[in-house]
C-alpha cells in the first residue's frame, strides 16, 4: 500500500498543480490503490478538490500518469514502483539493477534502505559481518547503490515531468527551460 508523506501532501496545490514531479507520481501511485467513494449529507454541497474534478476524473488522471510510468524502460519502472510502494516484489526487481557481483541479499538490503529514505535497518558493521565484507567496503557499496538507484529515479521522474509540465508547479531547471522555450514558440489564436 502506498502511503503519502506529509511532505507529499503539502506539495499538492489546490489548483490541480503539484509542487514537484515526485509529489505528482506519488499521488498517482496512491490513487491507483484508492477506491473513489461519494460521501454527501442530505442537502449539503460537498466541496470539490482540484478545480471541481470528480473522483472518477481524479482516478483517470492517476491512471494516465501511471500509463506514462509503464512506458518507461523496465529499470526505471522498477525503481519508481519500489520507491513509491515499498512492495517487496518491486524492491527485489529494483535490487537487480545493482552490480551482479554483490551478494543478492546485500543488494536487496541496500535497496530496502534506499526505499526507506536511505535509512538502513542495520549498522554497516553488522552488515559487514553478515556478508563477510569490511565496513569500508559496505560503506562504498551503500553509496554506490544509493547513487545508482537515485540516478535512475531522477531520470525516470525527468522523463515523466517533460510530459506533464502543466501539472507541476516547480519543474526541474532543465525541464522548466524546455517548457519556456516550447511555450514561447507556440502560437496562440486570439
Amino acid at each position: 500500500m502506498t502511503v503519502m508523506t506529509k511532505q507529499d501532501q503539502n506539495e499538492i496545490e489546490g489548483d490541480m498543480q503539484f509542487s514537484t514531479i515526485r509529489a505528482l507520481v506519488g499521488w498517482a501511485f496512491q490513487m491507483s490503490e484508492a477506491i473513489p467513494v461519494k460521501v454527501q449529507k442530505f442537502a449539503e454541497a460537498a466541496p470539490r478538490e482540484f478545480d471541481a474534478l470528480t473522483p472518477d476524473e481524479l482516478k483517470m488522471l492517476a491512471v494516465d500518469i501511471l500509463a506514462k510510468v509503464a512506458r518507461l524502460p523496465a529499470r526505471e519502472q522498477q525503481v519508481l514502483a519500489a520507491y513509491f510502494t515499498a512492495d517487496t516484489r518491486a524492491v527485489i526487481e529494483a535490487a537487480r539493477l545493482l552490480p551482479g557481483g554483490w551478494p543478492t541479499a546485500l543488494r536487496r538490503e541496500l535497496t530496502r534502505g534506499w526505499v526507506n529514505e536511505q535509512e538502513m535497518a542495520r549498522s554497516q558493521e553488522d552488515m559487514g559481518q553478515t556478508y563477510m565484507l569490511s565496513q569500508p567496503t559496505i560503506c562504498r557499496r551503500q553509496h554506490e547503490a544509493f547513487r545508482i538507484l537515485s540516478g535512475t529515479f531522477s531520470t525516470a521522474l525527468a522523463v515523466i515531468e517533460v510530459q506533464v509540465l502543466d501539472l507541476v508547479k516547480h519543474a526541474t531547471y532543465r525541464n522548466a527551460k524546455r517548457s519556456k522555450a516550447f511555450h514561447s514558440n507556440t502560437c496562440v489564436a486570439t
